[in-house]
Formats: C-alpha cells, sequence, structure tokens
C-alpha cells in the first residue's frame, strides 16, 4: 500500500485546510513532544513486549497435530528426504527445510517454536517500517501495536507452522515495494521481488497476495512515470513468481489432487453453496468470523470491521476525486481489498476457503494498515492519542481467549496435561497392547510417547490403516483425520480383521487433537458405550481401553457399571 510523496502531501494539504483532521499544534504536549523524538525507542520497547509475549505463549501448550505432524515431517535422515516427506503434505517446502537445519539445535516443543517465533517478532518491526513509511508515524505505531498484541499474530508465532513466515515475508515486501515505488529504485523493486518469491514457497495463501499486490504494483506504474529500469525490474520479479508458481504446481500440487477434498472438509462452510446460502449471507458471516478470528473480541473485531471498511471507502473516494483533479493516487484502496476480494472469490467457486481461520491470516497485515490510518486520522496524528486507542484496543482484544478455529479445541493443553497422559499409558498399558489412534492423534503420539528420535517416513501414510511401533507397543492409526462416534465401530472392526487381533485381544484408543472426543460422543451414540471407562487428560487428551468383541466388535472391558 505505498503511498507516492505527493500523495501524502495531498493528503497533508487536506488535513490543513481541516478537510480530514485538524492539524497538530504546534506547542505540543510534552508526551507528544517525547514519544516524537524517541519514537525507535519506543517501537524496539513494543517489539521486545511482543517477542515475551510470544515465547510465553509457546511455552503453554503441547504441540497440536499440526505441529507434530511438521515436526515428524522433517525429522528425517537428510534434507532431501525431509523434502520429499514435505511434498505429501499441504504447504510449499521453505519451512520444512528452516525446521530441519534448526532441529538440530533442541527438539522440544519451545526450540522447535523459535524460529515462528523470532519470524513473528520480526513481522512486527517490519510491519511498523511499511505501515510509517507509507502512512505516517502515527499509524506506524498503531500497527506496530496491532501486529505485536493481536490475539491471532501472537497465537500463530508461537506455533510449529509457516504462517509466521509468511507474514514477515508479506510485510518485508510490502516495505520494499513502498520504498521502490517512492524512491523509483530498481534495487528496491528486486528486494521486494526476493521477499515476494520468499512468501510463496512459505504458504499457498500467498498466491492472494501476489494477485493482489501485483495489481497494486500495476496501477502504479500506469499512473505514474517510472524509470524503464525499474519497469523492468518489476516485470522480470512478476515473471520470476509465475515460474515458481508453475515449479510447485510440477513438483507439488499436482500430486496432492486426491487429497485435498480430506483436508478441505472441515472447511465446507467456509466454501459458498448456493442451494443453502445467499452471497450476501456467506460475504457478511464469513467476513465477520476473519475478523474475530484475528482480534478474539467480538465487540473489537466489529469496531475494526468498521474502521476497515471505512478506510477502503475512503481510499476509494479519495482516488476517484484525485482522478477527477488530475492529481497522482496512491491506489491503496486496491491493495487494501483485493487480497479480500480474490480469497473470497475462490471460496465462490470452491478453491480455497474465505474463513475466520489461520488460513486467512495473510489478511491480517492489510487489515492493520487500514485500520491504522484511520485511527491515526481520528486521533489528529497525535502519537500518544494513537498509541492508547491501539494499547486499549489491543488490551480489550486479549480478554477472550486464544482464538479458536472451526472445530477447534478451546480447553486447556498444557505440556504438563501431555507429560501426564504418557507417564498413564507406560504405567497402564501392558507390554505389546496395541494402541488405536486416529490420524491426528498419530502425530503426538509419535512425538510425546514414542520420543523425538522416532522417524516415520512418509511412504507410511499410503494405506487405509498404517502402523509404527515403539516401546513394544503397535501404533495402529486410520488413514482418516479423525475418528466419530458413528463410524468408531466399523473402522474397530476392520482394524481388527486387518491385523490378526482376536476376541479377547485388548485395544487402547488414545486421541487428542480438534474437535468431539470419543470418550464423550460414544456413550451418546451408542447404549452399548455407557460402560466407557476412558481416562481424560484436560478436555484434549482421552485413553480408552476396549476389548475386540466376538464379532471383532469393540466393547468396553466392563459390561456392569453403576446406574
Amino acid at each position: 500500500m505505498p503511498v507516492a510523496p505527493e500523495t501524502v502531501r495531498g493528503i497533508s494539504e487536506e488535513v490543513g485546510r481541516g478537510t480530514l483532521v485538524p492539524q497538530t499544534p504546534k506547542r505540543e504536549h510534552f508526551v507528544e513532544s517525547w514519544l516524537q523524538d524517541h519514537l525507535n525507542a519506543v517501537a524496539y520497547a513494543v517489539v521486545a513486549a511482543g517477542f515475551g509475549l510470544r515465547l510465553f505463549v509457546a511455552t503453554r501448550t503441547y504441540l497440536n497435530p499440526d505441529e507434530a505432524l511438521h515436526y515428524q515431517i522433517i525429522n528425517q535422515h537428510s534434507a532431501w528426504l525431509a523434502y520429499k516427506a514435505s511434498l505429501s503434505n499441504a504447504h510449499p517446502p521453505l519451512i520444512f527445510l528452516i525446521l530441519y537445519f534448526w532441529h538440530f539445535l533442541g527438539r522440544s516443543e519451545l526450540v522447535l517454536r523459535i524460529p515462528s517465533v523470532i519470524l513473528g517478532t520480526a513481522c512486527c518491526w517490519m510491519g511498523f517500517k511499511w505501515v510509517k513509511t507509507v502512512f505516517g508515524k502515527a499509524a506506524g505505531l498503531i500497527a506496530l501495536i496491532l501486529f505485536a498484541f493481536s490475539p491471532a499474530m501472537v497465537a500463530l508465532s508461537a506455533e510449529v507452522r509457516g504462517y509466521a513466515l509468511l507474514l514477515f515475508c508479506m510485510t518485508t515486501s510490502l516495505y520494499f515495494l513502498a520504498r521502490a515505488l517512492d524512491d523509483k529504485s530498481a534495487g528496491k523493486m528486486w528486494y521486494f521481488s526476493i521477499f515476494l518469491y520468499l512468501a510463496i514457497v512459505s504458504h499457498y495463501s500467498a498466491i492472494f497476495y501476489a494477485v493482489a499486490i501485483g495489481l497494486y504494483a500495476l496501477a502504479r506504474l500506469v499512473d505514474s512515470q517510472f524509470p524503464r529500469n525499474v519497469v523492468v525490474a518489476w516485470i522480470a520479479g512478476q515473471l520470476g513468481a509465475f515460474a515458481i508458481y508453475v515449479f510447485l504446481y510440477v513438483t507439488h500440487v499436482s500430486k496432492l489432487k486426491n487429497s485435498i477434498p480430506m483436508w478441505s472438509m472441515p472447511f465446507e462452510p467456509a466454501y459458498f453453496h448456493s442451494y443453502s446460502q445467499t452471497i450476501i449471507g456467506f460475504t457478511t458471516m464469513n467476513t465477520r468470523n476473519i475478523f474475530l478470528f484475528l482480534f478474539g473480541q467480538k465487540y473489537v473485531a466489529h469496531i475494526i470491521l468498521l474502521l476497515f471498511a471505512a478506510a477502503v471507502l475512503y481510499f476509494f473516494v479519495r482516488d476517484l476525486l484525485f482522478l477527477q483533479g488530475n492529481r497522482q493516487t496512491g491506489r491503496s484502496g486496491i491493495l487494501l481489498s483485493f487480497p479480500f476480494i480474490a480469497v473470497w472469490g475462490a471460496a465462490l467457486v470452491g478453491i480455497y476457503p474465505y474463513v475466520g481461520s489461520r488460513h486467512t491470516v495473510f489478511l491480517a497485515p492489510f487489515v492493520i494498515a487500514g485500520v491504522s490510518f484511520l485511527l491515526a486520522g481520528i486521533s489528529r496524528r497525535k502519537l500518544w492519542a494513537g498509541l492508547l486507542i491501539a494499547i486499549l484496543l489491543m488490551a480489550w482484544s486479549n480478554t477472550s481467549a486464544k482464538p479458536v478455529e472451526p472445530s477447534g479445541s478451546a480447553g486447556e493443553q498444557t505440556p504438563a496435561m501431555m507429560a501426564a497422559a504418557v507417564t498413564y499409558m507406560d504405567q497402564t498399558i501392558p507390554q505389546g497392547d496395541p494402541i488405536f489412534v486416529d490420524m491426528q492423534s498419530s502425530l503426538p503420539i509419535s512425538y510425546y510417547f514414542c520420543g523425538t528420535e522416532i522417524v516415520v517416513q512418509a511412504e507410511t501414510f499410503g494405506k487405509t490403516y498404517f502402523e509404527f511401533a515403539c516401546k513394544g507397543h503397535p501404533i495402529i492409526s486410520l488413514h482418516f483425520w479423525k475418528a466419530m462416534a458413528a463410524t468408531f465401530s466399523p473402522h474397530f472392526e476392520t482394524m481388527a480383521h486387518t491385523h490378526g487381533l482376536k476376541p479377547g485381544d485388548r485395544v487402547w484408543v488414545f486421541q487428542t487433537g480438534w474437535g468431539l472426543s470419543l470418550s464423550t460422543e460414544l456413550p451418546k451414540y451408542d447404549s452399548r458405550f455407557r460402560c466407557l471407562a476412558p481416562k481424560n487428560f484436560g478436555s484434549g487428551i482421552a485413553v480408552i481401553p476396549f476389548i475386540v468383541g466376538p464379532d471383532l466388535l469393540p466393547v468396553t472391558p466392563s459390561q456392569s457399571c453403576p446406574n
């Protein structure tokens, strides 16, 4: 969203005429003067606080199934094997290669999360630099608070995933594009392209960013006279981005077509279905959910949604008036709105979910930039006022719990609970008894119960049931992400038959991850399981004993239970 210097001067003229906000008085308050003189020091302090918060959050939970999957993929005997294993996953390879080399420093939850903590913190700084460049100091400081303390930004910066890497690469590329357009610099345009490439190989959602930034930069280049070398650098950069996408499609995406329906199933409500909803209803509900995910507290989310919509409207109206007056436009409305339009359009045709979850967190920088611009205007571009408003908003935002995604678990998920579950299994499950898991549970069990040294080969995941062993126990896993009460018994029967189990054999079910637990749902679904005796560790972990029945269906160890 870079804005040309001429545009900034035009806005300043509007401010001076009182058409936007009154001019800042010459005699500034002592606090305002101090903030002006120590802006970078304040920014460093906010970044340090953001880093500390992310580090704290990174210690609070055990690895979720996706995080454990990331570890399982990179825990191979070479970088090449880690890359090959990553091709079984729906993400580009960069985060896996980073984690592969990083994991030699340590394999604990915290050590594995440190790259995301660092990159998430660096994203705050680059977001501040970018917004300050295009909208001024007050907007930059407001944006820094929002980047540093948005609940979603904090949560995703404390997980073994690629979202912090994606957001860092995006904000850095936006900063260099702003500088390239302001300074008419081919060198900075090349830096923009490099970080655009890194964003592309960080997460596939970057395609919506790439499309939006391409349209925006094209509009800016058409509006103004730029040196030929700047235009050539941009065109070459866009061709390079296209080549990377072709490479990723041929080597990766084209080979995942059969797996995509399984991964997209939990997000069906995030795709438009004309037979059951209207476009307006679909758009309203899911846009609200996106802001709710980013900012946690519903009233804060609604306020920020309204501010963002007002900012987009302002930019489009201003650009229209500037065009009529033959004045240079900033085209910021395009960059603020087109990422939303792109992913919304993808959801309409069933390609990508338009949903309030990590899958759309790439929208956060555009939301933060637009809201920061408007709040800077409301606060009359006074640093102290903007800082106070942003702090209050984020303090209110963080009164909500950690952002919960569709099918997510909101309960306590501390490492101590997982450690207690592992201790219970070690002490309770007899040697040789099989442990039956769904696919999402197979990932944490391999990390926590089996240990971080176990290597699960990527080709292991190609069957209806896959199996590995540790501590003398066969670990038998469904090739379904989540075991459901309605289908548990037939899956259990097929598993028992496939693996040669006999009536009377004991099987232990270990379940963790997202969604409803068998320990609570099976007794509701089938009265035969009313004597189920699970051992629960918080709301997110359950260990349940079963016996193979005469017909190979599961039965509870005790058929009598108290009334």
